[in-house]
């Protein structure tokens, strides 16, 4: 009786890395923010998870968010990158993280279809090294 747990392609994996001062997103948790310059940044407090959720021309121009709720997301190539220093200074003293011992964190995220938004859990999806 053969019980396989097959491999997920780690190379496909969605990585979320977090500096002192920005939040990097690599190609695959791209996919999902491809035609947007804003996302909303949130905190789940209870499950220990990070939110970050694409913000479509149309919501913007609905004006469903306010304005302050909205983070520019930059694109190259390969990444994306948002810039925010006081939420990523809220996550250091939460999950902690010491910029001083180590210049990047880097954790693995889902994309949750239904609620479209990228999670981080930053508990369990923390990568070392």
């Amino acid at each position: 009786n053969m019980n396989f747990v097959w491999n997920t392609n780690e190379l496909n994996a969605s990585l979320v890395s977090i500096y002192e001062t920005n939040i990097t997103l690599n190609t695959t948790a791209c996919m999902h923010f491809e035609n947007v310059n804003y996302v909303l940044l949130g905190i789940d407090y209870d499950n220990h998870c990070i939110g970050i959720k694409p913000v479509g021309k149309q919501a913007i121009n609905d004006g469903i968010y306010p304005q302050d709720q909205l983070h520019k997301i930059s694109r190259g190539k390969s990444y994306g990158r948002i810039t925010n220093k006081p939420f990523i200074k809220e996550l250091a003293d939460l999950i902690p993280l010491d910029f001083n011992e180590k210049n990047v964190y880097k954790f693995k995220g889902t994309y949750d279809i239904v609620h479209e938004v990228l999670i981080v859990d930053y508990k369990e999806g923390r990568l070392n090294g």
